[in-house]
């Protein structure tokens, strides 16, 4: 007999899903694998590719092969719904359906690029801050003896603007990165150099305000 098993491929035909098992050549995965496994979803192939390279650096391998993740292309065989599931180092393929039905307990993340990481990050934090400054608005006209005009700055009561929203927002570390983004990510097409310093200004606002806890 063999004591090492070298490659082991199983196929479930059910719906046409396709599952290729990862396997160790040196090692059996324990029964209890589902412990310690993690499931990535990738929808586009520029996900793919940048899982693979990002599992590469880690040290992972192909587990029915040994070879390093981007050697191997399967982003053809489930595209939009291929599922990588990660073991130790060790790496396999399936379809999402097929871990749906297989791996009930195991949450299956959905991996993104960076880039499109931070575009959600840029819609997100824009967002909040919309809502922030709107109840920022409220809170200023809900008693006229506590405005002060000045259009430059709003203050309230003697408080400026910005002082408020870091007294009353529980993350104010994320609001700030939230405008650091926002600027950067559009300078170019919108307000040139301004949006550069609007970005300067947030982020040294949010170093002291690290730096003073």
């Amino acid at each position: 007999m063999f004591t090492h098993i070298r490659k082991f491929i199983s196929k479930w035909n059910s719906n046409q899903d396709i599952y290729i098992e990862q396997m160790s050549r040196e090692e059996t995965i324990p029964f209890n694998k589902e412990e310690t496994m993690t499931l990535y979803h990738v929808e586009t192939e520029e996900d793919y590719d940048a899982l693979m390279l990002e599992l590469e650096e880690e040290g992972c391998v192909w587990g029915y092969t040994g070879n390093k993740p981007t050697k191997d292309g399967h982003w053809y065989i489930f595209k939009g719904d291929t599922v990588i599931d990660k073991y130790d180092i060790y790496l396999g393929v399936a379809s999402k359906g097929y871990c749906e039905k297989v791996y009930l307990n195991i949450p299956i993340q959905k991996y993104k690029t960076r880039k499109d990481k931070i575009k959600e990050d840029v819609e997100y934090f824009s967002k909040c801050n919309e809502q922030i400054m709107e109840s920022v608005y409220e809170f200023i006209h809900q008693d006229n003896n506590d405005i002060v005009n000045n259009p430059s700055h709003y203050t309230s009561g003697g408080i400026e603007t910005l002082d408020y929203i870091k007294a009353k927002v529980k993350d104010y570390p994320s609001y700030a990165a939230g405008n650091i983004l926002k600027y950067v990510s559009r300078y170019e097409y919108k307000n040139g150099i301004e949006d550069l310093k609007k970005a300067q200004f947030y982020l040294n606002d949010l170093i002291e305000w690290m730096e003073s806890d």
